[in-house]
Formats: C-alpha cells, structure tokens, sequence
C-alpha cells in the first residue's frame, strides 16, 4: 500500500505525537509498504531522522512558530497587550497571525492542501492531530486516495483549550474521511453529543509507545534512592504541587526527587522556591530536556513518578515510556478515575497513590522494593497492544477496510 502519512510539531518541536507517528511509519515500511511522511517543523530544532526505507517531504513554518510564541500558543490568563506588542515586534509573526486570524487561511493548512494536491497517487493518506492543521486540509483535498485522521488528541472536547466552534469543524472534518482514529478515551466523545454522526468511522488506536528503556547505567555506591518524574507541567491538569509536597513529607533523607519538563512558568515561583528551600539538595528541577537526554535521567531513576491528570479523557502516553523501563513506578493519581489507573493495576510493579492517602504507604512501598526489574519482555505481554507494530497492524486494517 503506498501510504502518506503527515506530522505537525511547528507549535511544539519536541512533541511526542510525530514521534510516534514515525515509529508507525518504519514499522509500515518493514512490513513492505511504500510510505512518506510529510513533516512540518518550525524551520529552527532539526527534525529527527527518517526511519529506515522511509521517504520524508519536509515543510518549515517558521513565521507560524514565532506567532504561536508571540501569543503564548492560546494560553487562558495572558496579556493581550503583552501579545500584540510582541507579533508588532516581529513582522512574520504578525503576517501569519493576520493569515490564521483575520484572513481564516492559515499556512500550514494551505501549504498542506497545495501538496496534497500535487501528489495525489497516495492510496491513504493520515492525518496526525494534534495540532489539527493538516487534518483540515485533508478534508478540503481532491484527492482519489482513501483519507484518515490520526486524532492522538481531542479536538473539540479538548478539555485545556476549547477551540470556537470547534465540534462543527470536527464534524465537518470528520464526514471527509474515510476513517478516524481515536483513543480508546475518545470513544465516549463520539456516543452522544455532537460527534454522534461520526461513531461508525471511529476506530480505537492504542499509543505505539511501548519501547525497551535504554541500559541502566550503574548505580554509585552509596547513592540513596532517586525518583524521576518526566513530563510537562499545566495548569488545572497536571500540576506540581501534590509530588513536591509528598517528598516534604517522606522522612528518608536519601530519597532525591528530579523533575524534568516544561510549563514551570505557569505556577507561582515563589511557591516553588519555598519547595526547593524546604527540600535543598533532595530536590532538582532539570526542567525542558531534549528526549534522548530525558531517556537517559529515566533509565538512571530507580522509581518512576507519574503526576495523574485532573481530566477523564486524556491518557499520557509517556506511562508507556515508563513501562518500557520495566522499572517500579509511583502513580499519583489526582482523581480515582484516571484513566491510568487501570493500566497501573496490570502492572506488578506500580503503586497507586490516590489523593489524599497517607504518604506513609508510598515511604513503605519504597522500602520493599529492593533492585525488583521486569523484562522488556515481560512488560510487552502486557501491554502488546501499545507496541509500534501491533499499532502499524491495526492502522493498516482500518486503512484498508471499505469506507464508511
């Protein structure tokens, strides 16, 4: 099948969904496929190399990279004056925040169109959202091929950002496709409501994120015990609080907490600094990491953190990147409905910390868990619905099963 397959990390360079997007990929091409990514990137942080026997087209938007930092990417609580003065300051940010805003012709999606219609020998071309861009083109494309979009997010029932009329365009997006992909967490979103008229096209497409961890380097004698947390910060969803004010009361004086990822700048750093003062050389902040280097302060933790979100519909899919580990993890978990609790109830390894439990129970679960590892091998029994190639699998039968 020759399939294209387009990703979007103009907003974000280090997004995670074009990373699993290209693992998809060179699964695809060793099956034998013929497969292309089309990639937009900002113009500025290098794109990744291609899988092997993959063929990438490569489209840069930098004029739109600066407009999105220019406005903050949306953020709720900005300066509205704070952002005009910055895209005045810079003419590109200005041009295309007035071609998305004023005009309706952003240009990612008519650049997107452009090619699309250029190349119209694809017998399936996919989507991946978010950002959604692209998506919107594929709708609009007068093309032969079979389309798909890849919705790794919520669009319209995205709980942090809801876009203007966002369930109309969905719908209107969604009726020019053949197929739409969506996380098991989606499902409901597509029952009732709005998206109804969508369900029959659905179909659930699990995160191709379960990898062997990289080799754990070796542990310094009389290094104390270090928990790791990766991840991005944001506000209302998955905040800091809850982990920093656990480790203020863990009475082991050996248990070092590191802290990796952006969105610090949305909290009170005075409430931050009083943490680091109170928790001094137990606690580091290491903030944005590229993701090879993220991997390697993972593989060295001896306990993993994830901070569980204050919504019911999102699944972060770094949980996998985690179990790849096979490392034990601490889930600390905002609300008992997460959606990643059942997913820590399969693993042996994981404890759940609901809100308000004893932080006693998480000092005595560390205390039992000696040098306790599971195989790459025994975790993808698990979860082998999350590997790269039980997802290249599934995508291609919806790819190529009659549109509805």
């Amino acid at each position: 099948m020759r399939i294209l397959i387009i990703t979007d990390q103009v907003d974000y360079h280090n997004a995670i969904n074009p990373l699993l997007a290209r693992r998809v990929a060179g699964e695809l091409a060793g099956m034998g496929h013929t497969v292309h990514l089309l990639e937009l990137w900002d113009g500025e942080h290098p794109l990744p190399p291609a899988p092997e026997k993959v063929e990438r087209f490569a489209l840069a938007f930098s004029q739109e990279a600066a407009m999105n930092r220019a406005l903050e990417h949306g953020r709720a609580g900005g300066s509205a004056l704070k952002r005009l003065i910055r895209l005045g300051l810079c003419p590109p940010a200005w041009e295309a925040a007035f071609r998305q805003l004023v005009l309706k012709e952003p240009l990612r999606q008519k650049a997107c169109l452009a090619f699309l219609e250029h190349h119209p020998d694809y017998e399936a071309v996919v989507a991946v959202g978010a950002p959604f861009w692209s998506a919107f083109a594929l709708a609009q494309a007068r093309i032969p091929g079979k389309k798909a979009v890849w919705m790794m997010d919520p669009y319209s029932a995205n709980r942090e950002y809801t876009a203007p009329g966002g369930a109309e365009k969905e719908l209107s997006m969604g009726n020019a496709m053949s197929r739409i992909f969506i996380t098991r967490l989606m499902e409901k979103d597509y029952q009732e409501g709005p998206l109804a008229p969508l369900q029959e096209k659905t179909q659930v497409l699990e995160f191709p994120c379960l990898v062997p961890g990289q080799p754990v380097p070796p542990k310094k004698s009389g290094q104390g015990l270090e928990l790791v947390f990766c991840g991005n910060l944001y506000p209302n969803i998955r905040t800091p609080w809850a982990l920093l004010e656990l480790m203020t009361r863990l009475e082991n004086p050996d248990i070092h907490l590191t802290m990796i990822g952006g969105g610090w700048e949305h909290f009170d750093p005075d409430r931050v600094e009083e943490y680091r003062r109170k928790l001094g050389d137990r606690l580091e902040i290491a903030r944005y990491l590229p993701y090879p280097q993220a991997q390697k302060r993972i593989a060295a933790g001896d306990v993993l953190v994830n901070i569980g979100n204050d919504v019911a519909n999102q699944l972060p899919s770094k949980i996998f990147d985690y179990f790849g580990t096979g490392k034990p993890i601490l889930q600390l978990a905002a609300r008992m409905d997460d959606p990643a609790n059942p997913y820590f109830s399969r693993y042996p390894l994981a404890l759940i910390q609901g809100p308000g439990e004893d932080p006693r129970r998480v000092e005595e679960w560390l205390s039992t868990l000696g040098d306790h590892c599971l195989t790459y091998e025994q975790v993808s029994q698990l979860f082998w619905e999350n590997t790269p190639s039980a997802v290249a699998n599934r995508l291609l039968e919806g790819l190529q099963e009659e549109p509805v």
